[in-house]
């Protein structure tokens, strides 16, 4: 007679097929073309952005005739596909027009949406795979810099970088290509808002906002232009005594005929 704790061990094995089995573990790749993703094979975990394509792979099964692959995350858990060789392949509706399902290798090839972000698993009848977490991120868009693009000398001024479209982890700011590093005079406010304390003349230039996320890199940039204060008072003295002048020759072409 088998011991008490050897019919427990074999209960709960026949109690819970598809468990995982020791060592199975899905690969994954992001396929090229993809410029926002690394494209290097990845266990246990992958990183990808929207719209890239990855393939997920698994070592040789034991012989099963229903297989399926599985989806969860914080949305909820569900099935991606299954496969029987008695019936045509049956995809979830979330994932019809975007997945590629091969029936030979059980491989799954899947054009990323932001909710695909959560874990994966290839499960049979019999053994299943460790769950590999996939990590979608978007891409970032161009940033924009908003802010007053002249400013007097001596006077405050800000500029704010917005992006669009995706989340930015890292920001940080360039001058005429070299990076800029806080101080009393350039402040930044959660590296998203560039501050310029007292601007002077030295402070114009072309200022670059610089973002990134685990997927991608964007910048732009912004001219800034800082007006001394004399220059914008004295060309208006300028053209006051230039129009003062023509005036006065004006009035001594006509005198001879229109003035008394």
């Amino acid at each position: 007679m088998l011991p008490v704790f050897l019919l427990l061990l074999l209960l709960l094995l026949l109690a819970c097929p598809g468990s995982s089995a020791a060592g199975l573990g899905v690969t994954a790749r992001t396929l090229s073309p993809c410029y926002s993703a690394d494209l290097r094979p990845a266990s246990e975990r992958l990183v990808s952005a929207v719209g890239c394509t990855v393939l997920l792979t698994i070592p040789p099964l034991k012989a099963s005739k229903v297989v399926a692959w599985e989806h969860k995350n914080g949305l909820g858990d569900g099935v991606i596909v299954s496969y029987d060789p008695d019936r045509p392949t049956n995809t979830s509706r979330p994932y019809e027009n975007r997945t590629r399902f091969n029936e030979t290798d059980f491989s799954l090839q899947i054009v990323l949406q932001r909710e695909d972000d959560g874990l994966y698993r290839f499960r049979s009848e019999s053994e299943a795979t460790d769950w590999f977490q996939l990590r979608v991120v978007e891409p970032l868009s161009e940033p924009e810099i908003v802010g007053n693009s002249s400013v007097k000398a001596g006077g405050n001024t800000k500029l704010v970088c917005n992006v669009l479209d995706g989340k930015a982890d890292l920001y940080w700011w360039k001058k005429n290509g070299e990076l800029l590093l806080g101080s009393d005079h350039i402040q930044f406010v959660d590296n998203t808002t560039l501050c310029i304390v007292k601007a002077s003349m030295n402070d114009s230039g072309y200022y670059a906002c610089v973002v990134r996320n685990e997927v991608s890199q964007n910048e732009t940039s912004f001219l800034l232009h800082v007006q001394n204060a004399a220059n914008v008072v004295l060309p208006m003295i300028l053209a006051c005594i230039i129009v003062g002048s023509l005036a006065g020759r004006e009035l001594e072409r006509l005198r001879p005929c229109c003035l008394p």
